[in-house]
């Protein structure tokens, strides 16, 4: 058992004999049962929808583990405001819906999305048929499993298959026609 489950333990006044197989099951249980109590669930439909994670599964020959999706709230982009002074009309980006997904190395995705607004550039959320370039990160596999492929990239690939002319450029390619 961890530092993080003994500390929960502890907290919710939960005892059990550290480093004994069965007591620490038995806590790890209790502990469990505590948060589906807070979060309301009954059933294992419950579970998967308010906790936003699959069940993992055994099947012969190997093992599907759970995975836990994390739910993003879109960021309020009214507070990026370009500088009139910096636009640049013979930008690539210049009058274009630029989004972002997964996390740049050279810069907070903030600080981007800045540049794209400065340029003159049109900052959106999420991909949709409006978007005119997707600028693709470094994606987290725990999160975006192992196609790699966030979910904005994914809708954009389904955009272009369909005919829209959204460009996915990565961020090196971003850095060099900013």
């Amino acid at each position: 058992m961890g530092k993080l489950t003994k500390s929960l333990c502890k907290i919710n006044n939960i005892e059990f004999s550290h480093h004994r197989a069965g007591e620490d099951s038995r806590a790890t249980a209790e502990l469990v049962l505590k948060a589906f109590d807070i979060a309301n669930v009954t059933s294992l439909d419950d579970f998967s929808e308010k906790l936003a994670t699959t069940v993992g599964r055994l099947y012969d020959g190997g093992y599907c583990p759970s995975e836990t999706k994390r739910i993003y709230k879109p960021k309020d982009l009214t507070n990026i405001v370009g500088d009139p002074t910096k636009h640049n009309s013979n930008s690539i980006f210049y009058g274009r819906t630029v989004v972002f997904t997964g996390t740049l190395s050279s810069m907070i995705r903030a600080e981007a999305q800045q540049i794209v607004a400065d340029i003159g550039g049109i900052i959106g959320n999420g991909v949709t048929k409006d978007t005119d370039f997707l600028i693709v990160g470094q994606q987290d596999y725990r999160v975006v499993g192992e196609d790699g492929m966030s979910n904005k990239q994914e809708k954009a690939i389904k955009l272009k298959e369909k005919g829209s002319e959204v460009e996915i450029i990565s961020e090196d390619d971003f850095l060099k026609n900013i």
